[in-house]
C-alpha cells in the first residue's frame, strides 16, 4: 500500500508539472506560427501535447470517485484529441521543409490546395477532440465539484472558443482561447502538485 500511495502521488507531481508547461507552450507556438516561424511553432507544438496528455489525464484521474465513468471517457478524448492536435503541428514541419527547400510559389499552393481540400478535414476530425476533451473535464470538473466554479468556468468557455480560433485561424481569439484555458490548467497544475487536488466540499447528503 505505501509503494502505491507513493506511486501515486509521484504520478500527481509528474501530472502537475507537465500539465503546467504543456499549457504555458501554447502562446509561443501560436506566435511562432503566425510570424511564420514553422520550424519552432512544430516543435513547440508538439513538446505541448506531449506533455498535455500525462497533464490532462491528471485531472481526469480526479473524476474516477464520483463519476468513474466521465473520468474514463474524458481519459479517451484526452489521447484522441492530443494526438490530433500534435498532427496539425507535426504538418507544420512539412510546410517549412517545402519552403526551405526553395519550392516554388505556385507549387506551394498547389500543395496547399490539395491539403486543404483532402488532408485537413481528415485531421479537423481528430483535432476538434482536443477542445471537446477540455469542455467535457470542465463540466466534469463542476459537475462533481472537484475544483472551483470559475475553474470549471473559465476551462468550459476556453474550449468553446478554442475552434473559433484555432480552426478559423484567428490569432487574437486563438491567444484569447488559450489564456481562458491556462489560467484553469496552471491551477489544477499546481494543486495537483501541492497533493491537494480536490478542494471543493461536497455537502452531506441528508
Amino acid at each position: 500500500m505505501e509503494g502505491t500511495a507513493l506511486a501515486d502521488r509521484l504520478q500527481e507531481k509528474v501530472a502537475g508539472v507537465c500539465l503546467i508547461a504543456g499549457a504555458l507552450l501554447w502562446a509561443p507556438t501560436t506566435h511562432f506560427d503566425y510570424s511564420g516561424r514553422l520550424f519552432w511553432a512544430g516543435v513547440f507544438g508538439l513538446v505541448s501535447y506531449a506533455l498535455l496528455i500525462p497533464g490532462l489525464l491528471g485531472i481526469a484521474r480526479l473524476l474516477r470517485q464520483r463519476a468513474p465513468r466521465l473520468s474514463v471517457v474524458v481519459g479517451l478524448l484526452i489521447a484522441a484529441g492530443c494526438v490530433g492536435g500534435a498532427t496539425f503541428q507535426a504538418a507544420l514541419f512539412h510546410e517549412w521543409a517545402a519552403r526551405t527547400a526553395g519550392t516554388s510559389e505556385a507549387m506551394m499552393a498547389a500543395i496547399m490546395e490539395v491539403t486543404e481540400g483532402r488532408v485537413f478535414p481528415v485531421l479537423v476530425i481528430f483535432g476538434i477532440l482536443f477542445p471537446v476533451s477540455l469542455l467535457t473535464l470542465g463540466v466534469g470538473l463542476f459537475r462533481t465539484r472537484s475544483a472551483p466554479t470559475w475553474v470549471a468556468a473559465l476551462l468550459g468557455i476556453g474550449a468553446i472558443i478554442w475552434p473559433v480560433g484555432h480552426i478559423g485561424s484567428i490569432q487574437l481569439v486563438s491567444h484569447v482561447a488559450e489564456t481562458l484555458a491556462v489560467v484553469p490548467l496552471v491551477w489544477l497544475g499546481l494543486r495537483l502538485l501541492r497533493g491537494v487536488p480536490q478542494v471543493v466540499a461536497v455537502p452531506a447528503s441528508t
